[in-house]
């Protein structure tokens, strides 16, 4: 099956549209490819400037999924690209700045974009902090009481927590900053947050990275806070049984709505219901500075 659908003005062929890459949910690559046409209005904005790391699909979600950094030649002019240095040379990013960008990726079997923290043309500063909430043993409920006391805290420290379901197991708090401090100084204040909501509830919460040492806790991952590292963008399609959607929140929805609450199905009804509960995050940027004095008083 080759189809085609019209992006921002390119004609972009759809290749193997009726190829089902979830086999037991029978969603086609030309429904991953409509559902990326249909959110890039929301999802574009946090994707623009941001070196991207295709987690792709060659075949079926149980087949090949491999992730890729660097973008191949065949790429059209059309897509942005940034180059940036890594070990031993440079690696040559796609950038999806617009809607036919989000969707030719999708159509070469990109299903989950994975961003920078940071945006071109600073790379070195980010603009969001990611505390991503991964259960242990407690599973949903101890992923919601990290979220609800996440969020208390990062209120304290003068920044604006957002919400997001991860589309697999739990929840990530998205922090929007202003570009100013380097990844060295806004991963210290992740972690110092981590720890601050660890000390509170030692029983269920840990920053201890090795999985034998927790203890069935839950983990507040900081390490997405680094140079290099990578996110789940929102709205994402996840590749695993389900074809959930990684989702923005309302604080309101934490306790109501599973991490995996909406797939690439319902996030129609989803988007038609509630159109963006981040509209304002951008204009929530706060400075790390205030957060970094407000954890030194925490000792």
């Amino acid at each position: 099956m080759t189809d085609s659908i019209k992006v921002g003005g390119h004609d972009i062929k759809i290749t193997h549209g009726d190829r089902v890459v979830f086999p037991d949910d029978g969603v086609t690559k030309a429904e991953i490819v409509a559902h990326y046409a249909r959110v890039a209005s929301v999802m574009v904005p946090h994707l623009k400037g941001r070196p991207v790391s295709m987690q792709r699909v060659r075949e079926t979600i149980y087949t090949q999924v491999f992730y890729q950094k660097d973008a191949p030649d065949y790429f059209p002019d059309w897509i942005a690209r940034v180059e940036v240095p890594k070990v031993g040379g440079t690696v040559t990013h796609a950038v999806i700045n617009d809607a036919a960008s989000l969707v030719y990726l999708a159509n070469q079997g990109c299903i989950t974009p994975h961003v920078w923290l940071s945006r071109v043309p600073d790379l070195q500063r980010p603009d969001r902090m990611i505390i991503d909430l991964d259960p242990g043993d407690g599973g949903v409920a101890d992923a919601r009481l990290a979220a609800h006391l996440a969020r208390e805290v990062v209120e304290a420290a003068g920044l604006v927590p957002h919400l997001m379901a991860t589309g697999s197991r739990g929840y990530h708090v998205v922090v929007p900053l202003r570009p100013q401090a380097d990844f060295e100084e806004v991963r210290a204040v992740a972690f110092g947050l981590a720890e601050v909501m660890a000390r509170r509830v030692p029983d269920r919460l840990t920053t201890e990275f090795y999985k034998e040492k927790r203890d069935g806790r839950l983990f507040l991952d900081c390490n997405r806070n680094a140079w290099a590292q990578t996110a789940v963008a929102p709205y994402s399609i996840r590749p695993k049984k389900g074809a959930h959607v990684a989702v923005p929140l309302d604080w309101s929805e934490l306790d109501s709505v599973a991490p995996d609450e909406f797939d690439v199905h319902s996030i129609v009804g989803r988007l038609e219901a509630v159109p963006n509960p981040w509209k304002s995050f951008g204009p929530h940027m706060r400075s790390a500075t205030a957060a970094k004095k407000w954890l030194a008083r925490q000792v």
